[in-house]
């Protein structure tokens, strides 16, 4: 009786090890039916720092998200150690880790490689790959580096095989250097505006160096959605848990209540709030609620486009508008009402812990 005894507790011991590591993911993939809120994408944007960037979601909203965005570029790093702003809102990855605000959120990175790809797959930036490791390790969070974001968009124009090598490369000395607290995320643009489906597994590293896959959401058109639902099945297919990588109302002004042309900013047309959230947000949450089984990270993109120069006029890039959610005192009591169901993983002393970090995994990354 006593051997059988202690062969069940050491049976329920490993069903406890086997259950925790389950839960406990490496991809720090948020439990069952839940989501993880994620809030960028400049410091201005997320707020909670010395002027001028403390006007932003923290300074208005009580909820602190679960994670933040932010940006660098492969070949220098900026915008990582040192503090830089390309016309489109400051970007500081430490001053993001040293905040006490974020000292619960998760970092999210969008690494550009726009015309790096071949000097990055041929071993040309192995420092800065290194360089770029060893910063994250320091981090002691949960960091998703997006590597290549949007790499099937015509305006970055990736060529699919120096991409693909690239991207291995990188995985392969993250691995190396034992970077146990960054996951990466493959993600597609699924731009509405390109008007066709990009065969996407022509960029597909393959299924051991992608650890997430991710799309951006700026429309909620028939022909978003349309190109969504291909990169759901995508992933369903590779098993791999989704992204929104980038989302925001696209063509809405939030502070004027209007929305716009996207192309050229021009012929507003007077939005009630609760208009402009019945007509976007409450199609992209539906969407996501819809694909809960796959769709685990939610990334919004809550910043005035109007007031900076890459976005604002002329609109060189297409009309933006403003996404703040804080701006309008209705979209923001319907924003908090969204966000403060408890399926949504904010900010919290557990977070880390709740996405199973420290890592359970020697996989690398």
């Amino acid at each position: 009786m006593k051997t059988k005894v202690m062969f069940a507790a050491i049976m329920a011991t490993v069903s406890l090890v086997i259950d925790v590591s389950a839960q406990q993911s490496a991809l720090f993939e948020p439990p069952k039916d839940r989501q993880l809120l994620v809030i960028g994408q400049d410091m201005g944007a997320i707020g909670g720092f010395p002027k001028p960037n403390n006007d932003g979601y923290v300074d208005h909203i009580d909820i602190k998200p679960g994670g933040v965005t932010t940006y660098t570029g492969l070949t220098k790093l900026g915008g990582l150690k040192t503090l830089v702003n390309l016309y489109s809102g400051d970007t500081w990855a430490q001053a993001i880790i040293d905040n006490p605000i974020y000292a619960n959120s998760v970092l999210v990175i969008g690494l550009h490689m726009v015309d790096q790809e071949k000097s990055a797959a041929n071993g040309e930036l192995d420092a800065q790959i290194k360089m770029l490791g060893e910063w994250i390790k320091q981090t002691k969070r949960p960091v998703f580096l997006r590597i290549g974001y949007e790499f099937d968009g015509t305006w970055n124009h990736y060529d699919p095989e120096s991409y693909k090598a690239a991207y291995k490369r990188l995985v392969t000395k993250f691995r190396e250097l034992q970077v146990t607290n960054c996951v990466t995320v493959w993600q597609a643009s699924t731009s509405p505006v390109n008007g066709k489906q990009a065969d996407i597994g022509k960029w597909y590293p393959g299924d051991e160096y992608v650890d997430w896959i991710g799309y951006s959401w700026f429309l909620s058109s028939a022909n978003q959605i349309k190109l969504t639902d291909g990169l759901l099945a995508f992933a369903r297919e590779h098993k791999k848990p989704v992204m929104v990588c980038e989302s925001a109302p696209q063509g809405y002004d939030n502070a004027r209540l209007t929305q716009r042309n996207i192309y050229k900013g021009i012929d507003p047309k007077e939005k009630t709030p609760e208009k402009i959230w019945k007509e976007w947000y409450a199609p992209f949450f539906n969407y996501i609620e819809k694909n809960k089984d796959v769709i685990r990270i939610v990334a919004y993109i809550n910043v005035n486009w109007d007031s900076q120069m890459l976005w604002g006029w002329p609109y060189l890039h297409g009309y933006w508008g403003d996404s703040r959610v804080e701006v309008n005192p209705d979209i923001k009591k319907l924003w908090l009402e969204t966000i403060s169901d408890k399926k949504w993983m904010n900010s919290s002393p557990t977070l880390f812990q709740d996405l199973g970090f420290p890592a359970q995994s020697d996989r690398g990354t």
